[in-house]
């Protein structure tokens, strides 16, 4: 292999018969394996095999995926490898089709029509819309008013936003803009003019603008590809980054549906294939689906509850209000880009209404409110199909359903959602085991719970038996009245009753295949998939699962996955109560319409005991299926809990990425390493941190496996060769290690645990035991409590994680922010204080309150505010550590006291800092939501009241009397001896200062280390990763430079390729430092180098000359 390399210069399409193992391309590894894929890592070679099998025994019918691609990595991402499994000419083994694409070529585009946005002429769609919409009678019926507005919005879109599709030709990458077909365009003109008169002066212009092409596609290319890498993340499957990477390069994939077979019935038109999958689609929500037992038992409890099904008599208490328009706009702030339902209403067009506008959309929805009726076009979703990977796509039961729903109704879902999240929060009506679906909580909260039980058993000499639940078909499935009963039972009555009891009943859907729509079929049974409520709704439903089990078990819930465990050393006795537990569910099951899936319900032994097979638990009568391994919520549990498994899963994920990151190596538009760093931060990283805070107990040697992985990807980002030391290699990249990285991430979960009640069930793993002193672990009970103490965070007193104001937060209005100052300096170039202090004046009326915030070297902060009319001025130090936007926070809350207070009739609170006034006009503020509620509910009493209270942005340090009267009583009230208003530090403050402390231990030990000495004299400070250079080369050639690791005689003798190590020109040991200073063979270049260091005004110092230059930025993200 090694000669053929050499041979064919690194251009190679090798394929073959490896007999090797791996689960790079197979599902399992061998010495075989291990062997390709050092050569792939050495030879920068990538894989082409995507895990189908390539062979097959034909007296097994077993596959196998021993007939490997490898090919370079310039030309992985213009191939296409595919397998013809439908003959094997004459063999065993089947056909492998490899093509190369080597040019991009044009396609035809089109589908379905979309909006073109950013060609949209906004002004006059709101014009045209506030036109139409003022013609609509809202008296008319709901229907009437939902169309008529729906109308409005598509009459003034259709006018004034472009739609891109039909049939068209076009280059199909995904990067092609209007600026390179511009360039293109330009440069043929130019070798027109060329051809016509070939003169010096044309023949400079055509190679400028052919220049200028190539300067454009590759820029373009790489800021696609950039912005695409910053989407990656734990969750993006391998497929999308391949298939981007392809379509970069001019492949396109064709996403068309095949024709579908279903027992002897075949769909081969569009039409055809609709009918078919919608029909599948309906068959999971039939209630043929239920079995006998489980109909009587819906039945019984129907009788039971009878009386709460008749809960939707009008009702005037505040949880079932009119809405305001502060609701209308707080919902419209948190839409995000989304595929419009039937009605082809985009959220952006809605954001787009003018206010009188919105005004008419607010009363369609209270109108809805209080007649309790939804257009039917609201219950209806359009079913987009998606084939579930792996799967035979001509099997209409291997898709699954993405359902497109009418935005218009997502909008009032999402203040309605709002509404009824805080009304069971508030009330504490949510199970404190439900993890799923809740803000503040996540998918740690189990895992760290059980875990934790299973680490106190092994040090006490017992058992752990563990139920892990699976519920069939638990969203297509969920009984709707047995909700509407779970709802009742909770107080919810009235209109709020009602709309969801109308928005669950008589939905219906039809399935899109291209333009085609199938039949419109109605759903029997279960919540409305995509839809803004059915994650709440559902965790209403499934909230009393557990209620009834007898103390002792623990158990766990996120979303529908639910485990029950319980502890013991006597197994016949644990056995016994579990299957007491597993009776109680069983009959809650019956009682609420669920059925729980035997074959996916498994149980696991955390024993170092021996248990035999005969001891058993069973659910509706049939054995549940003992594992020695089961994936609980991402997480692989093993039996004695070592994490092996789960580490080998993350290693096998990680060669997929590194077999990517190798063919982007290759592409001049996916070297860079800031796009490489993305990759490896958005699919390597993410992983490695996902459950660390668990499986971090793992041993050293497996934890190390991890590094391994890391140690590859940082010297594909720098092209590092083998024997460069990790930690240069993390300085380099700004990249911690991943034991530093798992410490802060089992802090910042730690803070996140601060900030909740002691009723959280995670809290227990905190609380001292006996176990604790026994024996000492690396489980997260038993190591955070002294990570905090040795990073001094144990005694910071954390803001609460998800606050809840006492005020309904539906009555708590938007406040006024006039930001008219900031909008004038950032359009206008000239800027002067008698402009600011002219528009200041405008509000003379008004009493003025400068505020400010101030904050020293020494994490003192001080803040104050001040009333020039009155004379008054505030100074106060709150608690050390906190950020300076919160001081600006606190300054303008102590502001508003002191109106609430005072009572003026008019006041006017000034501020420069943008980001606080920006919290309070959206009210939304990710680091500090507990300040602002107090700011709102100060606001909410002070208009009470009848008094105005407005905030106005004025720039800082341009001679405003006010405001640097403020900045001055700010900085007074650093030096105050003491602390006169105590403040508690969020939980993202005290991360970031966790961060801060960890990078201050990071560069002792880089101080400290041993290795890597002659790039410490290059980089001494860590947490920078340096700028790329031009081109990959030069950024290899540089980086391999700085670390003094390169393919110098010096490096070849350590990697034992070479026998002295000595230059053979001087006989002195041959390193970058000998070769550029010492070395008399170079004198020639040495002395070239020299002088344009003088003409740039730089010394010729090697460390200089390499030494890194960049900000202090990157090495947290």
């Amino acid at each position: 292999m090694d000669e053929l390399t050499v041979h064919l210069e690194g251009k190679i399409i090798c394929c073959g018969d490896f007999n090797a193992h791996s689960t790079l391309w197979d599902n399992c590894n061998d010495g075989n394996g291990t062997v390709i894929e050092e050569l792939m890592e050495i030879k920068d070679l990538v894989c082409l095999n995507d895990g189908r099998g390539t062979r097959i025994n034909v007296r097994t019918g077993t596959e196998s995926a021993i007939d490997l691609t490898l090919v370079s990595n310039s030309l992985a991402g213009v191939c296409l490898w595919d397998v013809n499994r439908e003959m094997t000419i004459g063999s065993d083994h089947y056909p492998i089709v490899v093509e190369v694409n080597l040019s991009i070529e044009e396609g035809n585009t089109g589908g379905v029509d979309k909006w073109f946005f950013e060609n949209a002429d906004w002004e006059s769609f709101r014009y045209i819309s506030e036109q139409e919409m003022e013609k609509i009678d809202i008296e008319e019926s709901v229907v009437n008013v939902n169309n008529s507005i729906c109308n409005a919005i598509l009459l003034a879109a259709s006018q004034t936003i472009p739609k891109k599709g039909g049939i068209k030709k076009k280059k199909i990458v995904p990067w092609w803009t209007n600026e390179c077909d511009k360039a293109i365009k330009s440069r043929n003109k130019a070798f027109k003019m060329l051809k016509k008169n070939y003169s010096f002066q044309n023949f400079i212009e055509y190679k400028r603008r052919q220049a200028n092409v190539r300067r454009i596609i590759k820029n373009t290319k790489k800021d696609f590809w950039r912005k695409f890498c910053n989407t990656v993340g734990r969750e993006t499957e391998i497929g999308k980054v391949w298939g981007m990477i392809k379509r970069m390069n001019g492949i396109k994939r064709e996403f068309g549906y095949p024709i579908l077979r279903e027992g002897e019935t075949t769909a081969i038109r569009d039409e055809e294939k609709a009918e078919m999958l919608v029909k599948n689609f309906v068959k999971i929500h039939n209630s043929n689906n239920i079995s006998e037992e489980g109909k009587r038992g819906r039945e019984s409890t129907l009788e039971e509850y009878k009386e709460l099904l008749q809960n939707e008599e009008y009702n005037n208490d505040q949880l079932n209000m009119l809405f305001t328009k502060t609701e209308l706009n707080r919902a419209l702030r948190k839409t995000k880009k989304s595929a419009p339902g039937m009605d082809q209403i985009c959220y952006i067009m809605i954001n787009q209404l003018s206010e009188s506008s919105k005004d008419v959309l607010l009363k369609m929805y209270n109108k809805i409110w209080e007649e309790g009726k939804l257009p039917q076009s609201w219950k209806e979703a359009v079913i987009v199909p998606i084939r579930k990977p792996g799967k035979d796509c001509t099997n209409p039961e291997n898709y699954r359903p993405i359902a497109l729903t009418s935005n218009v109704c997502k909008i009032m879902e999402k203040m309605i959602n709002e509404r009824l999240m805080y009304y069971v929060e508030n009330n504490k009506y949510l199970s404190k085991y439900q993890s799923g679906f809740r803000r503040g909580r996540n998918t740690m909260d189990p895992a760290v719970c059980l875990e934790h039980d299973i680490r106190k058993a092994q040090i006490n000499r017992e058992s752990v038996v563990a139920v892990f639940f699976d519920i069939e078909k638990a969203y297509d499935m969920m009984w709707r009245e047995g909700l509407l009963i779970k709802l009742g039972k909770l107080g919810i009555k009235g209109q709020m009753y009602r709309w969801i009891k109308e928005f669950l009943l008589g939905r219906a859907i039809k399935v899109r295949i291209g333009n085609s729509y199938s039949e419109k079929f109605m759903i029997e049974n279960g919540t409305p998939q995509g839809s803004i409520v059915s994650p709440l709704l559902f965790s209403i439903m499934i909230n009393d699962v557990f209620e009834d089990l007898e103390n002792g078990l623990g158990f766990s819930l996120f979303a529908d996955d639910g485990a029950i465990w319980k502890r013991g050393r006597n197994i016949d006795f644990i056995v016994k109560k579990v299957q007491e537990a597993i009776k109680v569910v069983e009959e809650w099951s019956y009682r609420w319409g669920f059925k729980f899936s035997v074959d996916k319900t498994k149980i696991m032994f955390f024993t170092r005991k021996k248990v035999g097979g005969e001891v058993n638990l069973k659910l509706y009568n049939q054995v549940l299926e003992r594992v020695k391994s089961f994936k609980f919520l991402g997480l692989w549990f093993d039996e004695r809990v070592t994490w092996a498994m789960h580490i080998q899963k993350i290693l096998d994920k990680c060669k997929k990425v590194l077999n990517i990151m190798r063919c982007l190596v290759g592409s001049e538009w996916g070297a860079d390493r800031k796009a490489l760093k993305a990759i490896y931060s958005g699919l390597i990283r993410s992983v490695f941190d996902y459950g660390c805070v668990v499986y971090g107990s793992a041993a050293d040697t497996s934890l190390r496996k991890l590094d391994s992985i890391q140690h590859q990807v940082l010297r594909l980002c720098t092209g590092a060769i083998k024997t460069t030391p990790i930690v240069a290699l993390q300085v380099e990249m700004g990249e911690m290690s991943l034991e530093m990285r798992r410490i802060q991430l089992s802090l910042s979960y730690w803070a996140n645990l601060q900030g909740h009640s002691q009723e959280h069930p995670t809290q227990d793993t905190l609380k001292p035991c006996w176990e604790k002193e026994r024996r000492k672990t690396k489980s997260f009970g038993w190591t955070v409590i002294q990570k905090a103490i040795e990073f001094k965070v144990n005694q910071l007193i954390v803001s609460p994680t998800i606050p809840l104001p006492v005020i309904k937060p539906w009555l708590l209005s938007d406040a006024t922010v006039d930001f008219t100052l900031l909008e004038k300096k950032n359009r206008d170039k000239e800027w002067s204080s008698c402009n600011v202090q002219k528009y200041i004046n405008d509000y003379h009326s008004y009493v003025q309150i400068y505020t400010d915030a101030s904050k020293n070297i020494d994490n003192r902060i001080g803040v104050a505010f001040i009333v020039p009319e009155f004379q008054l001025a505030i100074r106060k130090r709150i608690s050390d550590e906190l950020s300076v936007y919160t001081g600006e926070m606190i300054a303008i809350l102590l502001a508003i006291q002191w109106i609430e207070e005072i009572r003026p009739l008019k006041s006017v609170v000034c501020s420069d800092s943008s980001s606080s006034l920006a919290s309070i006009q959206y009210s939304h503020s990710e680091s500090r939501p507990d300040i602002l509620i107090e700011i709102q509910q100060t606001l909410y009493r002070i208009q009470m009241m009848g008094l105005t209270v407005n905030f106005l942005w004025v720039p800082a340090h341009i001679g405003i009397q006010g405001n640097e009267m403020a900045d001055k009583a700010a900085k007074e009230a650093i030096k105050n001896n003491g602390i006169n208003l105590s403040v508690s530090i969020s939980k993202n403050e005290i991360k970031s200062i966790i961060k801060e402390r960890l990078k201050v231990r990071w560069q002792k030990q880089w101080d400290m280390e041993k290795k890597g000495r002659w790039f410490y004299r290059i980089q001494r400070k860590v947490g920078e990763m340096r700028s790329a250079g031009k081109n990959r080369r030069d950024e290899i050639v540089i980086s391999r430079m700085r670390f003094g690791h390169t393919r110098l005689n010096g490096t070849l003798y350590k990697m034992g390729k070479h026998d002295t190590g000595r230059c053979t020109f001087c006989g002195q040991e041959e390193t970058v430092e000998h070769v550029m200073i010492y070395c008399q063979k170079y004198e020639f270049e040495r002395r070239i180098l020299i002088e344009k260091l003088r003409k740039i005004k730089m010394r010729f110092i090697l460390g200089d000359i390499l030494q890194n230059k960049s900000g202090n930025t990157s090495w947290w993200r």
